[in-house]
């Protein structure tokens, strides 16, 4: 829940709900229908809030004001708000020159949104700083692209800008581990030429902690 303080700070302040409403929204790059399956309310009550014509129940403005408003959203328990573009820099080289993206962090980032969907827009919405890893840059746009279907909202615009590689690339060594993840890979990273299967980052719910 937003904290109703800071809500009732914003309101008194604001001339209308359903100006800054749509304000945020584009600046996010949402359309209205995304917002209103992010937010769980229904599309014609938020076309009609933006538009003057409706004033917003409480409830109606928290569940908005977690989607759009990152000063107006309750930060993660622990303190982080999480983001794709805090990932530019999550791998390493090895001995070899070999990029390795941690996987670590980024489960993290989506066991973190899985307990907390309403924030799928605001971590994938900005644009990664380019990273000096080309594996990188493909791996956070398909990330991005994977979570906007899976939740029903548009694509980032800034995934497009990011091409597949050149070399598909695949995690594991043995054709036979290769064959096995086949089946696996979403298409998201298909198209990317990135072999990976979904279990490297999309954890069983059973294992994800509350």
């Amino acid at each position: 829940m937003v904290d109703r303080k800071v809500l009732a700070f914003i309101l008194t302040r604001m001339d209308a709900p359903g100006v800054w409403i749509r304000t945020e929204r584009m600046r996010m790059g949402l359309s209205t229908r995304d917002l209103a399956r992010l937010a769980g309310v229904s599309y014609p009550t938020v076309s009609r809030i933006e538009n003057g014509h409706e004033q917003p129940r409480w409830s109606t403005i928290e569940k908005i004001c977690a989607v759009l408003g990152r000063s107006l959203t309750p930060i993660a328990d622990d303190g982080e708000q999480l983001r794709l573009a805090d990932l530019s820099n999550a791998w390493t080289k090895d001995a070899t020159g070999d990029h390795h993206p941690e996987w670590v962090r980024l489960r993290g980032l989506v066991d973190h949104l899985r307990r907390r969907p309403l924030l799928v827009a605001q971590a994938i919405l900005p644009e990664p700083p380019p990273s000096r890893s080309e594996l990188m840059n493909v791996l956070l746009a398909a990330v991005a692209e994977k979570l906007a279907d899976d939740h029903g909202i548009a694509r980032p615009r800034w995934t497009r800008k990011r091409p597949p590689l050149r070399q598909p690339w695949s995690l594991a060594a043995r054709a036979s581990k290769r064959d096995a993840d086949e089946a696996n890979i979403p298409e998201q990273f298909r198209k990317r030429g990135l072999l990976i299967p979904v279990s490297t980052i999309w954890r069983d719910r059973e294992v994800i902690p509350v």
